[in-house]
């Protein structure tokens, strides 16, 4: 590495430090900003550090993703960057470089310790025109392309044309995509690139939603004809005027049944346990699949270890545990997120539902999107509590009161925990990017001081216990 370079190295890890030490927080873009003003080039030359086994991006789903690759290829005992934070800017990426590569516990020895640190990396999809080309991984993975934000990101051609010109920019890497996505299968038809797809080559039988942001040929214009849909514009479909079609797929799971409360396919003569409920798990783990087989690193039974170990701590399907109450989070950006999240409660038979959504810029301030959201699929939930929180509460409220539910605004999970009881079950609360965070936080410390009540709780029975004595 330069001598530019490595000074904007050692200041950003500074800077790094001092927000850790002084402000408490983990700094995970801004370090990564004061070492690219002081070097443009630092993220190509940290790069040259790993051996870059991936980026992955798509408009749902690049955090888990991200996390369940970065713990698959862990598995191999290598050392591991990784922006686990969904610190998914350029930034994010220099700032994921400063650290430490981690390393699991008991691996600290042997070939796979001695050799280069591997590299796991979320990337925003508009962001994939930096990051490429300066890390140049050997694979990177897509996921779906859904509308999002169009009023920061744009419409679906324009992040289209931005990924396949940041495949451009990295020749090398190989393109892993869902090839039941029409939008994604579009950009591997036109990239140079290597390309491996994946998909699920089974019907689920599930219905279609609303909305669908592209059933339409993306070479003639014409619509698309499908054998089955698994949700938005994701499932087996072919063109009727020129003939194109869903890609042959590389990684192709099938027989996706429920077993033991999750959701497990076969695939290669094997059965992978995903460990979640929601149709979007299945793509997510197939994701670390292909990614996992591909990279030559991972053993089937890494990757399986790996999924089964996972426990999501970022808020996306995370729960919480409050006594006898039960409290999930989960992120939800677009129709599409929130389409998926509807479903897992109707499948779980959940009836307390929150919904708490801010307008700040990471959010998007166009909240036009909530009349493309199925709420009508909940007015019919049996004693349902609904409750809205956030920036756009009052406009969440009006839209859910057309699709016939009534709701009540709330501050926080704690106004959702007093306003319900033990009897109404599990609460879902499903949150957008900025307010996802702070809810994670409350339930974090709800939780620890409800452990703490718990033991103490112990504690003074064992007093009077002894006391009776």
């Amino acid at each position: 590495m330069g001598l530019r370079s490595s000074f904007a190295a050692s200041i950003g890890k500074s800077a790094r430090w001092a927000g850790e030490t002084f402000m408490h927080r983990s700094a995970g873009n801004l370090p990564g900003v004061i070492a690219m003003k002081a070097a443009p080039a630092v993220l190509a030359d940290l790069a040259r550090s790993a051996d870059n086994i991936a980026v992955i991006s798509g408009t749902n789903g690049k955090t888990t993703t991200t996390n369940l690759s970065a713990d698959c290829l862990a598995s191999s005992g290598r050392a591991l960057y990784c922006n686990r934070d969904g610190n998914n800017l350029e930034s994010g990426v220099v700032t994921a470089f400063l650290v430490k590569p981690e390393r699991r516990a008991g691996e600290g020895s042997g070939n796979a310790a001695a050799e280069k640190p591997v590299s796991c990396f979320e990337c925003d999809e508009m962001y994939t025109k930096y990051v490429l080309p300066r890390v140049k991984p050997r694979f990177f993975v897509l996921l779906n392309l859904f509308r999002d934000q169009l009023d920061r990101v744009g419409e679906i051609e324009h992040v289209q044309n931005t990924i396949a010109a940041a495949l451009e920019g990295s020749p090398e890497t190989t393109f892993i995509y869902n090839g039941d996505d029409p939008l994604c299968a579009s950009i591997a038809a036109r990239v140079p690139n290597r390309s491996l797809a994946f998909g699920i080559a089974c019907d689920m039988k599930l219905d279609a939603d609303r909305i669908s942001d592209s059933r339409f040929c993306q070479k003639c214009g014409a619509a698309l004809e499908y054998d089955y849909v698994h949700y938005g514009q994701l499932g087996a479909y072919r063109c009727p005027s020129c003939g194109w079609e869903r890609p042959e797929l590389a990684f192709a799971a099938d027989n996706v049944r429920m077993q033991d409360g999750s959701l497990v396919f076969d695939i290669d003569g094997r059965t992978v346990r995903t460990g979640q409920t929601g149709v979007y798990m299945i793509y997510n783990t197939l994701a670390a699949y292909a990614l996992s087989m591909a990279s030559g690193i991972v053993s089937f039974e890494g990757f399986q270890g790996a999924i089964d170990a996972y426990r999501p701590t970022n808020g996306r399907l995370q729960t919480f545990c409050l006594g006898s109450r039960s409290v999930m989070t989960n992120l939800a950006k677009n129709p599409t997120g929130f389409n998926q999240n509807i479903r897992i409660v109707l499948n779980e038979g959940g009836r307390v539902l929150a919904l708490f959504v801010n307008d700040d810029e990471a959010d998007g301030c166009d909240v036009s999107w909530f009349w493309d959201i199925d709420f009508e699929r909940w007015s019919q939930i049996e004693g349902l509590k609904a409750f809205v929180g956030g920036s756009r509460a009052n406009d969440m409220q009006v839209r859910l009161k057309y699709a016939g539910i009534e709701s009540a605004i709330v501050e926080t999970a704690a106004d959702v925990l007093a306003a319900t009881n033990e009897s109404d079950g599990k609460v879902y609360v499903i949150a957008n990017y900025t307010a996802l965070p702070p809810l994670r936080r409350e339930l974090e410390l709800l939780e620890k001081q409800d452990a703490a009540s718990a033991v103490q709780h112990s504690a003074d029975e064992a007093v009077h216990a002894k006391k009776g004595e």
